[in-house]
């Protein structure tokens, strides 16, 4: 039996390091994904700690993640989690594996 799909587009934001105070929902989601495809951590296994760097501020914790993403996906390491970074953030997290 074929698995049912749906195609899904979306307009996601560019984001990169800005040096805004004021936490982001977008950055919150960026970060908790990075957290989860690094297989730092697991919400099947735990709830969030303060040091799993999910504050909603692109600061530079966030800004080496995405590098090391970009880096573990061979992606051009800028720190701007654009088009081509979402898309391989997204390959992960739909599919649950570890990036890298």
């Amino acid at each position: 039996m074929a698995i049912p799909q749906a195609q899904v587009t979306l307009t996601l934001t560019v984001l990169k390091q800005n040096g805004d105070r004021v936490p982001s929902g977008e950055v919150r989601c960026l970060q908790f994904m990075l957290a989860f495809v690094s297989g730092g951590y697991s919400p099947f296994e735990r709830a969030l700690r303060p040091s799993d760097g999910v504050d909603g501020l692109f600061g530079p914790d966030t800004d080496q993640r995405v590098r090391h993403f970009q880096a573990s996906e061979h992606l051009a390491v800028d720190g701007e989690v654009g088009k081509n970074t979402w898309k391989a953030l997204l390959d992960h997290w739909t599919t649950f594996e570890k990036a890298g």
